[in-house]
């Protein structure tokens, strides 16, 4: 993509972020989307394929802002992972909770088989990989993938929670860090 539609993508993602808020994922429609990013709605469609896929998009730019600024700042101070896995996860829940229409958005795209949904959820993967292995650079390398899938199963968990209204913030946020001490202290025992 040239420079000026790149421009337009991230002005029709941005848009989507902000409808979503407004609105919740399932009355986004496509034509307001188009109308709000000042496009043609056959434009909207040759970015995007369908609101699943746009919605997706939009999810995975979310994300990606949650974690630039772990992602940019250097690895942990010291050896111990679990301050700034602890820290990320908090912020994590903390954002998830302050908007749960993008909670409910992730919890649905996570089961998406749309091949298109699928290719930004596998970017929301890569994001992920990418931040855990720098918060746990003191862990074996052979042990980050297990790690860090046990620790976004307790994240999903806890925003499942928290969306079903069966947990608090507070809660999850207590869940979720008693996991990662057990999976941080368990996989520098190893």
């Amino acid at each position: 993509m040239t420079s000026a539609q790149l421009a337009r993508r991230a002005k029709i993602i941005e848009e989507v972020i902000d409808l979503i808020g407004e609105v919740g994922a399932d009355a986004v429609q496509m034509r307001d989307v188009a109308q709000r990013s000042e496009v043609a709605l056959a434009t909207l469609y040759r970015y995007f394929s369908s609101k699943e896929n746009l919605l997706a998009a939009a999810l995975a730019d979310w994300q990606k802002r949650l974690t630039r600024r772990m992602l940019s700042g250097g690895g942990p101070a010291d050896t111990d992972p679990l301050p700034a896995v602890l820290d990320y996860l908090r912020r994590a829940q903390r954002a998830f909770n302050r908007n749960p229409a993008m909670t409910a958005l992730m919890l649905q795209m996570m089961t998406s088989i749309d091949p298109e949904v699928r290719a930004s959820i596998d970017q929301m993967e890569r994001t992920n990989v990418e931040l855990y292995n720098r918060l746990l650079a003191g862990v074996a390398p052979e042990l980050i993938p297990q790690v860090s899938f046990g620790l976004n199963a307790a994240l999903s968990a806890a925003l499942a929670g928290l969306r079903a209204g069966r947990l608090t913030l507070d809660e999850s946020l207590s869940h979720v860090e008693w996991v990662a001490r057990v999976l941080l202290a368990e996989a520098q025992h190893a």
